[in-house]
């Protein structure tokens, strides 16, 4: 766990940096759908589309952007699911009569292996929060494999990918841009 919370230092201190352009359709980790009404609720998907040179991946971190309050992994056979929480400030209204003190920051699959030749896909339901159309919501994610190596996407968009230590990569986060809402 100590490792979740220095990945969640990394990604938080790298996804303030996040600006508003977009992910180029090159980027190796994706969100489908690219963009979706602000407040309502999704299924939001994160794509890994191969592991690292050529080592299978063995962990997926997605980090939540703000305004996101709660996640529910969709059923993934042979991979567990670990959540990282925060107290939120104040509670909110979660609905069904419920109040919500806390809220999920990352999301960690990890216990199979993907190898480096396949692409999976890592879906949550979300509530989207409340926003501006165009407002950009990075999905900051981390990517580990076999041997130790691992990407980080979380580089700002538009970005190239570059090397950021040894056994460690680094490329643009997957974005999803929030839409009028419903």
């Amino acid at each position: 766990m100590r490792n979740a919370f220095r990945v969640a230092a990394l990604c938080a201190a790298t996804a303030a940096g996040i600006s508003a352009a977009s992910a180029p359709a090159g980027a190796h980790a994706v969100v489908e759908p690219k963009q979706a009404p602000a407040g309502s609720y999704q299924k939001v998907t994160v794509r890994i589309t191969h592991g690292c040179d050529g080592a299978a991946t063995n962990k997926v971190i997605v980090v939540l952007p703000e305004g996101i309050l709660t996640a529910r992994p969709q059923a993934k056979p042979g991979w567990q699911v670990e959540f990282l929480k925060e107290k939120l400030a104040e509670p909110v209204p979660a609905g069904h009569g419920k109040m919500l003190s806390e809220r999920i920051v990352q999301v960690i699959w990890s216990g199979n292996s993907l190898p480096d030749w396949q692409f999976d896909e890592f879906a949550l339901s979300l509530k989207l929060p409340a926003g501006a159309a165009g407002t950009v919501l990075p999905f900051v994610t981390v990517q580990e494999c076999d041997g130790g190596k691992s990407w980080h996407w979380s580089a700002e968009p538009g970005t190239h990918t570059h090397s950021h230590g040894p056994g460690m990569d680094m490329g643009p986060a997957p974005v999803l841009r929030l839409t009028e809402g419903k």
